[in-house]
């Protein structure tokens, strides 16, 4: 018997609990000891009790959702939830508790996480129907070198030659949409005490910050952030004054410098920029 069960058992490197992204991104992110159920967790059959709601010992609502989860899952990896079901408090003897002030797609991602360690995020559906779009050469050819590829049968868009077809952005990193949803994610990992979820959502807005960074979901996220942190939790505030610095183009357009006057992000990028300059 106890062969089998050693058998049955697999155990994962540092940081490879499942659904941990093990990009260098995260890498030298220690998992919290409150945010984890153990290494050798089935997640398979985390992720089926999320589907079925099979045992739920405690039900979540927020707006029009209900959650019917499991306080042997939850409870370990929320400081929040911990205290709740406590049984000093009426929501765990009475097995509710409900979110009224915060986001439903937000209370969303964060059950999936608790379940998966891991977040869905909007699905990206692009308007046309394709998920590819054309990959361009980053040199653009003179008029003479370009009549004579196109005779050799290769495709240009303006002069600059189509190397192939590649999954679109959005497809590859995830819809810019998300960006203000996994900001609030990472509001929600502060106020419940999830650190573990704090750290995938800091670690998905740095990624699609630097693909999205001219939409305008970007400029509705650092909205957000700064509206949802405090001072002094850098994460997320961090990301976006490195954005900006990196894209100072950015403040060329009235929408987004309207945010940098009247949010702390102004402030940010003063003290970012004297301070290179002071470094240099």
């Amino acid at each position: 018997m106890a062969d089998i069960l050693l058998r049955q058992t697999v155990h994962l490197p540092p940081n490879t609990a499942p659904g941990f992204d093990t990009s260098p991104l995260y890498q030298g992110y220690q998992i919290p000891a409150h945010d984890g159920l153990g290494e050798d967790e089935p997640a398979f059959r985390n992720a089926r009790l999320y589907e079925t709601g099979t045992y739920s010992d405690l039900i979540i609502t927020c707006g029009n959702d209900t959650y019917q989860v499991h306080k042997a899952i939850v409870c370990p990896r929320s400081s929040f939830f911990t205290a709740a079901c406590s049984g000093k408090f009426k929501e765990g003897q009475e097995g509710k508790i409900n979110l009224p002030d915060d986001d439903p797609d937000a209370v969303r991602e964060m059950i999936h996480y608790l379940y998966h360690l891991d977040l869905a995020g909007h699905e990206f559906i692009p308007a046309d129907g394709n998920f590819l779009e054309e990959e361009l050469s980053t040199t653009e050819h003179d008029d003479a070198l370009k009549q004579f590829l196109q005779s050799q049968g290769h495709r240009f868009v303006g002069n600059r030659r189509v190397k192939g077809m590649v999954p679109k952005l959005a497809a590859r990193i995830g819809p810019s949409s998300n960006l203000c949803l996994f900001a609030k994610v990472y509001a929600l990992g502060e106020k419940y005490g999830i650190l573990g979820l704090k750290a995938i959502a800091l670690g998905k807005f740095e990624i699609l910050a630097k693909g999205h960074f001219q939409t305008e979901d970007f400029r509705l996220a650092v909205q957000e952030v700064y509206t949802s942190t405090i001072d002094h939790d850098r994460g997320l505030r961090d990301v976006v004054v490195c954005t900006v610095e990196e894209n100072i183009g950015l403040l060329n357009d009235e929408a987004f410098d309207a945010v940098v006057k009247y949010s702390d992000l102004g402030h940010d990028l003063l003290i970012k920029i004297t301070s290179m300059r002071r470094a240099g």
